[in-house]
């Protein structure tokens, strides 16, 4: 009997060893804050204080991302055809949208997101690095670029949708 025993628990173990495990990033989440920094350290908001946002990471290695200013821009027609090239510019400015596909270096804490579409079309073809961290059910995501000769870091935080 201890030997049946002993195999079962041996059997078990090489099982459960052989399993991959389970993404962490997996799940919805809402945006808390985007906050961006300039070389200077002086903080911008381009989203407002408190933007809308939703990150979805799947099991099957897909994403989707979107952002919205808040209060979004006004508009003076609810009818899309008569918005004016000034509402629709910033309407535009106010909103980041993209999907793809995403992987996930846990030993760095990294995700790399792959745009298959995205609206402004920059993240489309390229390799966009995050770093990660994850606390309970809050995720930050970090990153840093250069724009217009000015290098820039960014910090967004979600936090599980359950």
């Amino acid at each position: 009997m201890k030997a049946i025993t002993i195999v079962a628990v041996v059997l078990t173990l090489f099982i459960a060893a052989d399993k991959p495990r389970p993404n962490p990033l997996v799940g919805s989440w809402k945006l808390v804050s985007y906050e961006d920094k300039d070389a200077d350290n002086n903080s911008v908001f381009p989203y407002g204080k408190a933007p809308a946002g939703l990150l979805i990471y799947d099991e099957t290695g897909h994403m989707s991302g979107q952002i919205q200013k808040t209060p979004p821009p006004d508009v003076a027609s609810d009818d899309w055809d008569l918005f004016t090239v000034q509402e629709k510019v910033a309407l535009f400015d106010g909103y980041v949208a993209y999907f793809g596909r995403y992987e996930v270096d846990e030993a760095r804490h990294m995700v790399t997101h792959l745009a298959e579409a995205d609206l402004s079309r920059l993240y489309m073809g390229r390799r966009e690095v995050r770093d990660y961290q994850l606390d309970g059910n809050q995720l930050t995501l970090s990153e840093t670029w250069t724009q217009s000769g000015k290098k820039w870091s960014g910090v967004r935080v979600f936090q599980r949708l359950k």
